[in-house]
């Protein structure tokens, strides 16, 4: 998978994140985005408790020149998690300088809540964003 550069650093910064993808990638609610065989992108959502659940996702380049049937899977794929996973509230937390991802997040109808100031591994700025449901 071609990583974008913000999902690359997450590499860097974290020595065990492979383990934690394959933790996340065992939840029922894990999917892989092809594009002409390709991989786009791996998302899901992991429960934090009852209702509440928080997004994740791995971006290709390939997100970038094919945004209109990614935004629309996505919806379909959160509206279906939401169902399934019974949640009022899926959140996610967005670099605060990976402009495409915020203005993504707020087409899949994701509402800003507040910023998060240092809360990266390098004190770079983060926003929650979270749909309810």
């Amino acid at each position: 998978m071609n990583l974008r550069e913000f999902e690359r650093k997450y590499f860097e910064w974290f020595p065990n994140y492979e383990d934690m993808l394959r933790t996340y990638a065992s939840c029922e609610t894990s999917a892989t985005a092809l594009y002409d065989g390709d991989v786009a992108c791996c998302f899901g959502a992991v429960p934090i408790w009852k209702g509440v659940a928080e997004a994740w996702i791995l971006t290709s380049y390939i997100v970038e020149r094919n945004p209109i049937s990614l935004t629309r899977g996505a919806l379909r794929y959160f509206d279906n998690i939401a169902t399934d996973m019974q949640l009022h509230r899926l959140q996610i937390v967005v670099d605060g300088s990976n402009l495409l991802a915020l203005r993504w997040a707020k087409a899949l109808k994701f509402e800003h809540e507040g910023l998060l100031r240092g809360y990266g591994p390098d004190g770079s700025n983060h926003y929650m964003l979270a749909r309810y449901y």
